[in-house]
């Protein structure tokens, strides 16, 4: 998996992420323009997201430029982008976040590491799809948060409001827990909606954060291990009308029989290794999409190991 370093204002950043990266975002865009529909749906929401996050607005634009590809075609990328994953977090002694990220088969190979020297001095290492703003996978930041991030179905979403790469992105510069709240908070309603695990190494606390259209359902985690896939499973979120998706479900409950308070990373990494079943953890393709990588975080060092594809063979970055 390549790892790129940029640093800059936004618009640099999101420049030198479009050039390193421009061949991956030439295999993912369609080269047809966006039909009318489309285009008449992200005219509706480009302006909410531009006076929201004009400095991310910034960062698409030199993406786009860097890459060679059109600014409109790469926004609508961003405000319509869906994933499936498995998420285990290990709070105590050796804590540690274990994922898999799940995606269509178009990504294959075509995941980057990125490391983001901000403008205001602080870091970011994170997970990133071709195309799209940082922060929607799992990320790493020099304040000390892990994140790790999943896609959520509920049947009640708003028609026009704001876009979770976006607030995922904005995320990424909070200091600390309650500012990572605040952050989804001051952005409402939501036109899709994620759960979070957030691991704060200066407070050693985490959070389970479930987005809803209009709130957010936020559970201070207890020592133990924990794990998440894609629907809802706080007290009061898990009676939301949700669309079935069977896969979530059958992974959660394998991962109730895999992992327990004992489980070591290693164990853990094991358990998102796990192929049995109509819908297992591990995925290779098919009708329920592939796991294009394996990510753990020690939650001590916040030194990050990623997997590239449902494969067995770490490669550590800093």
């Amino acid at each position: 998996m390549d790892l790129v370093e940029v640093r800059g204002d936004h618009y640099q950043i999101g420049f030198q992420i479009g050039q390193a990266t421009a061949d991956k975002i030439a295999a993912v865009l369609s080269p047809k323009p966006l039909s009318p529909g489309f285009q008449k749906r992200v005219a509706a929401l480009a302006p909410i997201h531009e006076r929201a996050f004009p400095h991310l607005f910034a960062e698409l634009r030199g993406m786009a430029e860097g890459s060679g590809q059109d600014f409109e075609k790469l926004l609508a990328w961003n405000l319509f982008e869906q994933t499936g994953c498995t998420s285990i977090l290990s709070l105590g002694r050796g804590g540690f976040l274990a994922h898999t990220e799940d995606g269509n088969t178009i990504f294959r190979g075509r995941l980057t590491l990125v490391k983001m020297h901000l403008p205001d001095g602080d870091t970011a290492l994170c997970l990133q799809y071709p195309g799209e703003l940082c922060g929607n996978a799992v990320s790493v930041t020099s304040r000390g948060l892990v994140f790790s991030i999943n896609f959520l179905w509920p049947k009640r979403l708003a028609n026009l409001g704001y876009n979770t790469n976006f607030l995922a992105r904005e995320m990424l510069g909070a200091p600390s827990l309650e500012e990572a709240q605040k952050c989804l908070a001051a952005w409402r309603p939501r036109i899709d909606a994620y759960h979070w695990f957030v691991y704060s190494r200066p407070e050693k606390q985490a959070l389970s954060i479930e987005v809803l259209v209009d709130r957010e359902s936020a559970v201070r985690l207890e020592e133990g291990i924990h794990f998440h896939t894609n629907h809802y499973l706080h007290v009061d979120t898990r009676d939301e009308p949700q669309e079935e998706y069977p896969s979530s479900r059958a992974r959660l409950e394998r991962l109730s029989h895999l992992v327990n308070t004992q489980t070591t990373k290693e164990q853990a990494l094991r358990a998102l290794s796990d192929h049995k079943g109509k819908w297992p953890i591990c995925r290779h393709g098919g009708e329920d999409s592939l796991t294009l990588a394996s990510i753990s975080v020690d939650l001590n060092t916040l030194k990050m190991a990623v997997v590239e594809g449902p494969a067995c063979h770490p490669k550590d970055y800093l």
